[in-house]
């Protein structure tokens, strides 16, 4: 309770970071933080183009939302834990000088790269009505899941924040298993291409799970597996708790060795 009292408290400073962090990522950029809407939009125009009109996937209609609403909540994964690994070690001068709680830092890192999934999951939400598949009553579990992602993903950013401090290896980890963990979540193919005897694994990767329940929401417009569902959630907590125990147990030496 008292690490989201935390939290709480110092949350004009989370935004404060998160805006600053938005600001680095697009200062040099000549159109500026319109590219956190751009970037998305284009997106979906080029996947449009290449799966409608020149590419067609044999087997999986809707192909382009079908994708896209796999690939944004990757994107947002992806992008959070490459940003927040190092975190810690860009703003040692911050750690040194400044007395606050450090997990606020990887936790603004986490809520600039929400700002822009929230961006591209509105504008996803606007495709899928211009192709004619409309909102039902099943969007209710739609904030659900991005909560569950939301904590999931700030759990491993906690995690891998704290322990580059200590094992500067770590970096290069993240970017290998991001790589391996991009083909172990089906993104670009549904979880019935893969053999019924390796199915199962994917009931191991919180990913699989949020994509399965986004994709029975925005493109199969139907309830999510109520087991998927609980199971998403229980995971989520459960790497959510493991990232404070572990960043609890390295942040009193980061004054030190960063």
């Amino acid at each position: 309770m008292n690490y989201l009292k935390n939290i709480y408290n110092y949350r004009h400073l989370i935004l404060t970071l998160a805006g600053k962090e938005i600001k680095i990522k697009y200062k040099s950029a000549l159109l500026g933080w319109l590219w956190s809407i751009l970037q998305p939009l284009l997106l979906m125009l080029i996947f449009s183009v290449i799966f409608t009109w020149i590419i067609k996937m044999q087997g999986i209609k809707n192909f382009p939302i079908f994708l896209l609403s796999a690939l944004l909540p990757w994107f947002f994964f992806n992008m959070s834990l490459s940003s927040a690994v190092s975190s810690i070690i860009d703003n040692a001068n911050l750690i040194k000088n400044v007395c606050f709680p450090y997990e606020i830092i990887p936790i603004s890192v986490v809520m600039a790269n929400f700002f822009n999934f929230l961006i591209s999951l509105g504008l996803l939400l606007i495709f899928i009505i211009l192709s004619k598949i409309y909102p039902t009553i099943y969007f209710i579990f739609l904030p659900a899941v991005v909560v569950f992602e939301f904590i999931f993903v700030l759990g491993i950013c906690l995690a891998v924040s704290s322990l580059q401090t200590m094992f500067r290896d770590v970096k290069y980890i993240v970017e290998l298993l991001l790589i391996a963990w991009f083909y172990a979540s089906p993104v670009f193919y549904p979880l019935s291409f893969v053999p019924q005897k390796f199915r199962f694994l994917f009931y191991f990767n919180p990913l699989a799970l949020f994509i399965r329940i986004y994709r029975d929401i925005l493109l199969y417009q139907k309830p999510p597996d109520w087991q998927i569902f609980i199971l998403a959630g229980f995971s989520s907590l459960v790497y959510f708790i493991a990232g404070i125990l572990i960043f609890n147990k390295y942040k009193r030496s980061f004054a030190d060795v960063v």
